[in-house]
């Protein structure tokens, strides 16, 4: 590889085009070493990335960083959109295949899917911006794209993110929603939108409340604050009808010194919450993809509730 393409991708963050090289003295011969070598990784047609770069990433950003060669290869004409938007703007991601790259054309009527591309009809004025030289849709359009192709849950944990993250807006979103019309699980999106809500911490405790309301629990507080009565004792992730307190555990470890520290401040908070009444259901990640499981885990404390009279 020359030195002008080295520098040409380190100023495209990594990213580059079959014209990009052309014009760094590349050939087609050339090339095809580049990607024999593991050098470069073709990611689509006409588009390549760095690959000691991409070797280095996780599987999301891997996916942004393919997303910028195959918008770059379209010399101005597309926009990345749905998901791949979202890696760009290192938004989270759940229920995404990242094999696929979803682009917008700027002025295309049609959809449809070429391979692993799926290019997208506009989306009209006002739907795009730019990311980091690359051209994207909005935020707002992200999550709402993201929970068509993927699901609400996609879309919550999208949307949760970009409103905490300041990214977009309940309006913008609500604003985009009625823009679009006749779109293909638009009815997802909307419900996305309407669950979305800024306070959840994580993906996991976004995740947990559209399970629990998918269960059919309804009166749930993010980030709930508890009191004794006189001073805040805790914040929790969720809290359900005032007495039952979820919490989601998503990377907690109690090895080592500082694990078993954890372990046990974390019992005498539970200990509290409990004599001050409060049930407690406690999730992870396993738990997130066996709905049944917690239900299961719902109802068993719902039920020590009940003997108090306090469900």
């Amino acid at each position: 590889m020359n030195d002008l393409l080295i520098a040409r991708m380190g100023g495209q963050f990594g990213a580059f085009t079959t014209a990009d090289a052309h014009a760094c003295g590349h050939d087609s011969l050339s090339l095809h070493r580049l990607v024999t070598s593991g050098d470069i990784v073709r990611v689509g047609p006409r588009a390549y990335v760095d690959g000691r770069l991409h070797r280095g990433l996780t599987p999301a950003q891997q996916h942004g960083l393919a997303a910028r060669a195959i918008v770059r290869s379209f010399d101005g004409r597309a926009a990345a959109s749905h998901y791949s938007a979202l890696a760009l703007m290192k938004l989270p991601i759940v229920g995404a295949s990242l094999s696929t790259t979803h682009v917008v054309r700027e002025a295309g009527q049609q959809s449809r899917r070429r391979g692993s591309l799926a290019v997208h009809r506009t989306y009209g004025p006002g739907a795009l911006c730019t990311i980091g030289q690359t051209l994207s849709v909005v935020p707002a359009l992200a999550v709402i794209g993201s929970a068509m192709a993927c699901g609400i849950e996609s879309g919550v944990v999208a949307a949760d993110a970009a409103l905490a993250r300041a990214r977009t807006t309940p309006e913008e979103l609500a604003h985009w929603i009625e823009r679009l019309s006749r779109r293909p699980h638009l009815t997802w999106a909307r419900k996305a939108v309407q669950l979305a809500d800024a306070r959840s911490e994580s993906p996991g405790e976004s995740r947990t409340r559209v399970i629990l309301t998918g269960l059919g629990y309804n009166d749930l507080e993010p980030q709930a604050q508890v009191t004794d009565g006189r001073r805040v004792v805790a914040r929790v992730d969720l809290m359900v009808r005032g007495v039952l307190v979820v919490e989601f555990d998503g990377a907690v470890k109690y090895e080592g010194i500082h694990g078993r520290q954890a372990l046990v401040a974390e019992k005498k908070r539970e200990d509290l919450l409990r004599q001050l009444g409060y049930g407690i259901v406690r999730l992870v990640w396993s738990d997130l993809a066996d709905p049944a499981r917690v239900q299961a885990k719902m109802l068993a404390e719902i039920a020590i509730l009940r003997q108090r009279r306090l469900w």
